[in-house]
Order: C-alpha cells, then structure tokens, then sequence
C-alpha cells in the first residue's frame, strides 16, 4: 500500500523553475535578431502641396522583405521649405524640396519623395497706390494696393523703413509724423518674395493763414455722416489739418474731416493748422434721433393722493409718436407706495416720489408725488397760490395741517409723554404759526420783492389777480420783518377785501416805505413762540442757534410740535409732525423755504435728511 505525501516547499520550487523556463524561451523568441532589409519603398515618389488647400501630408514606408529591420530615420533636402515627423511632412513656403527615409544602420538603403510646394493665392506682383507720396507732417494717406493677376490673395504685410517720418498699420494708413523721407515696402502675406516699394516725401507746405468752412452749421440724423470741407489762405498752404470734436458722445469727426453723428445733442468741431493751433474755425453740429422721444405723458387712474391699500395705474405715452416707447418706473420709498409693472400700491401713510424715466432718452422723465394718508394726519399740503374761487378750499387744507398737528400734541398728552402745560404751551406756539399761515392775501397792482437781486428775475415779484396764503417773505435789518398778523391789521398794512375773504395789500405804502411788511424764517419762528422778534438784538438765525432761552437735542425721536431746526446764518424751521411710521419724513411749517418763485408761509412734507445734512440743530424751549 501506497501513501502519498504532499511536500509544499518542493511544490514551490518546481513552478519557479517552470516559469524560469518559460520566459527564457519568451524573450529568446523577442529578441531574435531581425533580417536585413534589401530595399525600402515609400507610398509616394513625388507630390505637388498647394498652401491654399493645406499644408501637410503623410508618407508610409515599407522595408522588403516583410518583418525585415524598419528602424526609419528621415530627412529632407532644404529645412526652409519642409520639415518632416516620423512621416508627417510639413510645407513651410513655396519651393522645391526632397522628403527622403532610411533604415538606421544600413547605409544606402533609402527612398526619397520630390514635393513640389506652390500657393495658388500668391500674386505675380504688386501694385500700390499712389506709386509715391509727397506730403506734410500731420496728414494720413490711404495706401490702396492691388494684386496681379487679378483673384490672387490679397493680403499684405506693410513696412516703413523711417518710423520717425511716417508709420504705417495693418490697414495700409499712413500717419506723417515730421519732415524727411521714407520708404514704404508692401508685401504679399504668402510670400516676401513679392513686394513693392512706395517713395514718400514729407515736407511742410506754406504756412495757414485762417481757416474758412464751407457750411456754417451741420445737421446729421443719428448714425449719419458727412466731410467737412474748408477754404485756407493763401491756396497753396499747408494742408496739415486737425479735427477735433467739443464732445464725441455727440459727434465723432476722424483725421480726413469725416464727421459722424453719434447720439441726439450739440456739439461743436473744430478745425485746426497742425503747425499753429491757434489758426483755427468751428462748426456747429446738432444731431438729431428718429427714435429719441422728447416727452413723457402721463396718466393716472385714482390721482396721487391714495388711501393706504390704494392701488392706481399709471398709463404712459412717449411723443413724438412713433419714437421709442420704453420706460422704467420706480418709487422713492417702496416701503411706502410698491411699483409693480405699471401698479402702484400704497403700504404705508407718507410720501414718495414716483419717476417714469425714458429707457431710451436718459434726460427724459417725469416725477410725481405720492400722498398716502391713513386718516391720521394729513399729508396733502395746501396750495402756495390760488385763484379766489379755491379760496375757502385751501384754508380748509391748511386748517388740516393745523389740526394734524393738535392731535398729535393731544396723543402725546394722553400717554402722558408731556404734561398739561407744555401741552398747551406747544399747542399755543402751533396755533400763532398758522395764525401766519391762514392769511390770504392778494395785490392790486404788482409789488416788487423785498430785494431784486433775489427776486429769480421778478418771478418772485407779487402780481395782482393771485390770491397767496401766508405772510409775504421779507428780510434785511430793518422793522418791516418783525410783523405778525395782527401788527399787519393794526397799522393798516392790510385791508379786509368787500367780500371778506381775503386781505388786500396796501401797495402804495409799501412802495412808499421801499418795501411791504412781513417776517422772514427766523422773525415767524420768535413770533410764533414768543409773539416778538427783539430779545437784546432782532433774532436772526444765529441767536436762535444759541438763544438760551432755547436748549438743544440731538435725538431726533424727540422731537414734538414746536421744535425748530435751526442751520446758522442760513435757516429755521418748525416741526409738526412725522409723515411716515420709520420717522424718516415730517411736516415743517416755515417762512420763505426753497420752493421757486413763491416766498410766503408754508407747510412742506421733507426728508429729516434734507435737514441733518445740512447741519441744522434740534432746539426746543428750556422751559419745557
């Protein structure tokens, strides 16, 4: 019986040996010795490469007898004009040129391949225009070139020998920089075998003596253009010309006089001697915009005084019809009036300012304001000027104010945020100031404002047939702007018209007495407060800034009806109320302000912004 054991390591060593044997039979039979070529062919023997249509090609050799060495090496005949990667040959210029390839190792074994490089496009020669140049210094030459024959490549290549006289771009424009001479060599892009030179001369005429245009104004519809054309004297002069353009966003004008309409405006170009600029003309240019519109209209379904939750539409329309019709709507405070599409929405009591702006024509829009009230306060302020059939209206909107003023005093009262006394000692201070402001008055005859030199060209001037509401403004170190309405009554300043509606002006005494009476912004404050305008010296403006009998504060949540805003030297107004919940806009009641042409009594809806940056001081009265 036989018993057959398992020997591990004798195992392992056998297969070792196996494998041992078979990569030595492996590698004997790859590195076998090849035989040795007899001869070596390539797949083509001679070949014609037209750059127009490409510039590669591929050449394939074999060795016979098959499988003998093929150790390839290549080389050509002239490096210039081909060179050659394991087969791939590459044409660099026009030319002849042999591709040959050989077996490394065996001499004279090799087959070469001739090539033949043309290019159709290049042509048998050049032509430029003009053949040579004679000019100045400061002027352009279009170089117009040619090929022969006619349909061959016509791509150049420019030169100039003296950069210093004349220089020349890719374009074949010449720029004349100084006196001298210059050669100017074009060459086919294909080949610089194939040039041709220009001669240019460059040389100062006589000098200018004054410059005359042709026209006296140039009208160009957008995207137009057209060739300035001028008279010099003497006719032989320098024709060394430079243009210029007052604003190229108007109008472009290039260096031979070309004048090209950009965009609608005026603007002026002027033309001028190279040698001495102070030779010079212009010419008016005014460029008009089939598609700019000149105007917007509008309108508005449910009118710019809203109830909050309101919502209006604004219609719009550009003129002249047929222009471009788009626009852009946007508010001033989204928080208080949305813009949606052409939508507006009121969220908030306040004011904003609602602008339609021409997509197109960027000087073109509209502004409006918005009123939202929320039955609160009131947020619609009164007329500056009427005529007697709105007269009981107004009164009625400046009463509001008043009363909006009251309840908001009342409120804080009730909170017990201000006591009884201060209460009514702001209430009273409101109360005087619309005394001031509930006034209408007119002239029979015109009145001139108090100073002409700030009278906007007599827009200011008072003129018969207005009915104004408030005090007329008036300033100066004299008595006529210490008045309040009852001083106004007493001395007879004013009378009470036949219908007793509004009070007439006494003309003749004002123009009797140089001026007519009234106060100015600091007089209607101490009135209002104080019922007089003298505390040792008249109040201006810097006493109020540091009156003691006024305090200052800082925060601007503190402030009440009866607070003044106060910028030294320049202004003082009164505070009423705020106009928005973020108490970032408020009600002022104030003499004079900065509204055009008008200059009485008013109440305005401002930004509190308007005034801190100004750097306008919160005062209150000490007493409180």
């Amino acid at each position: 019986m036989y018993r057959l054991t398992y020997n591990h390591k004798g195992f392992m060593r056998c297969l070792c040996a196996l494998a041992a044997l078979l990569l030595i039979s492996c590698l004997s039979v790859a590195f076998a010795a090849k035989s040795a070529p007899k001869g070596v062919t390539l797949n083509i023997s001679e070949i014609e490469i037209d750059l127009a249509q490409t510039n590669t090609f591929e050449l394939t050799p074999s060795v016979t007898p098959a499988g003998a060495d093929d150790n390839y090496k290549w080389w050509v005949s002239d490096s210039g004009v081909l060179k050659v990667n394991n087969g791939t040959v590459t044409c660099l210029k026009v030319g002849t040129a042999s591709v040959s390839v050989g077996i490394h190792g065996h001499s004279g074994i090799n087959a070469s391949c001739l090539v033949t490089v043309v290019d159709s496009r290049l042509p048998d020669r050049i032509i430029a225009y003009p053949s040579s140049i004679k000019t100045e210094p400061g002027m352009q030459v279009q170089l117009e070139c040619v090929v022969m024959p006619q349909g061959k490549g016509d791509g150049f290549v420019y030169f100039s020998s003296n950069q210093n006289v004349a220089t020349i771009d890719e374009n074949g424009l010449i720029s004349v920089h100084s006196p001298g001479h210059a050669t100017i060599t074009v060459r086919s892009a294909y080949s610089r075998d194939v040039s041709t030179e220009v001669k240019l001369n460059s040389d100062y005429g006589e000098r200018i003596r004054s410059i005359k245009l042709n026209d006296t104004s140039i009208k160009l519809e957008k995207g137009e253009s057209t060739h300035l054309t001028c008279q010099l004297e003497p006719n032989d002069a320098s024709r060394a010309l430079v243009y210029a353009s007052g604003d190229t966003s108007v109008a472009t004008v290039d260096k031979y006089g070309v004048v090209t309409a950009v965009s609608y405006g005026s603007t002026e170009i002027t033309v001028s001697s190279f040698r001495d600029p102070s030779v010079t003309a212009g010419i008016p240019v005014s460029v008009t915009d089939r598609d700019r519109p000149e105007k917007i209209n509008l309108e508005i379904s449910l009118g710019t005084v809203l109830n909050k939750g309101d919502e209006t539409e604004i219609h719009v329309s550009m003129e002249p019809a047929g222009t471009d019709g788009g626009y852009t709507i946007s508010s001033s405070h989204e928080e208080i009036v949305c813009v949606q599409g052409n939508k507006l929405t009121a969220l908030r009591h306040g004011i904003s300012t609602v602008r339609v702006q021409s997509s197109y024509n960027e000087d073109l829009y509209e502004e409006f304001v918005v009123t939202v009230e929320d039955g609160t306060v009131s947020l619609v302020m009164p007329e500056r000027r009427t005529g007697t059939d709105k007269i009981e209206e107004n009164l009625a909107a400046i009463d509001r104010i008043r009363l909006s003023a009251l309840s908001e005093l009342k409120v804080l009262y009730d909170s017990g945020e201000i006591g009884e006394k201060e209460y009514e000692r702001r209430a009273d201070i409101v109360n005087k100031a619309f005394e001031m402001y509930s006034f209408p008055w007119m002239v029979e005859t015109t009145v001139k404002y108090w100073k002409a030199a700030n009278s906007e060209q007599g827009a200011k001037d008072f003129k018969p047939g207005i009915v104004y509401y408030g005090m007329p403004y008036t300033s100066g170190e004299n008595h006529n702007r210490t008045y309040n309405v009852s001083r106004l009554l007493e001395q007879n300043r004013y009378t009470l018209s036949a219908d007793g509606r509004y009070y007439i002006m006494d003309a003749a005494l004002a123009e009797k007495e140089g001026s007519y009476a009234g106060n100015d912004c600091s007089a209607f404050v101490a009135q209002a407060i104080w019922e007089h305008t003298v505390y040792g010296t008249i109040i201006k403006t810097g006493t109020l800034y540091y009156d003691n009998r006024l305090r200052a504060f800082e925060d601007p949540e503190e402030l009440k009806a009866g607070d003044i805003l106060v910028r030294h030297s320049s202004h003082v107004v009164m505070f009423l109320y705020w106009a928005d919940e973020m108490h970032t806009q408020a009600v002022f009641i104030q003499q004079g302000g900065h509204e055009p042409a008008i200059n009485t009594v008013n109440t305005v809806v401002e930004e509190l912004s308007y005034y801190t940056e100004r750097s306008y001081r919160f005062r209150r009265l000490a007493e409180y």
